[in-house]
C-alpha cells in the first residue's frame, strides 16, 4: 500500500484534489495518474528550460492529452483546474507520490515487451 498524497505535499489545492480523487487518488485509473504525471513534468519542464512566456498547467495538458477523446481526459482536465495556481515545489511532490502509486499502487500494470 502506499502512501496518501498529503504524506508527500500538502497545500489547499491537493487538500482539494484529495477530497475529489482520495487520499491516494483512487479514483483515477493507472493511465489518468500516467496522464496527470506526463501532464505536471511537461509543465515543469516548460516552465524551466523553454522560454514561452506565461506557461500554465493548462497548456501542458494541452499539450500532453492531444488525441484523448473527451471522456478519457475529463477527469484529469478537472485535476488540473483544481491545481491552478500550486506551486512548483508542490508539483515535484505530487509527481513524487503518482510515481509512487503508479509504481506500488492498486493500479500498477505489468509492462511487457513485444519482440
Amino acid at each position: 500500500m502506499t502512501k496518501p498524497v498529503t504524506y508527500f505535499t500538502q497545500t489547499d489545492q491537493i487538500d482539494r484534489l484529495v477530497e475529489r480523487f482520495g487520499s491516494q487518488l483512487d479514483s483515477l485509473d493507472h493511465t489518468e495518474k500516467l496522464a496527470l504525471r506526463a501532464t505536471l513534468t511537461y509543465y515543469l519542464f516548460h516552465i524551466e528550460v523553454a522560454e514561452l512566456g506565461e506557461y500554465t498547467l493548462e497548456h501542458a495538458a494541452d499539450e500532453t492529452l492531444q488525441g484523448y477523446s473527451e471522456k478519457e481526459e475529463s477527469n484529469i482536465r478537472e485535476a488540473i483546474a483544481i491545481l491552478f495556481g500550486i506551486a512548483e515545489d508542490e508539483v515535484e511532490g505530487l509527481i513524487e507520490a503518482l510515481t509512487a502509486q503508479i509504481r506500488w499502487g492498486n493500479t500498477r500494470k505489468i509492462l511487457t515487451r513485444h519482440s
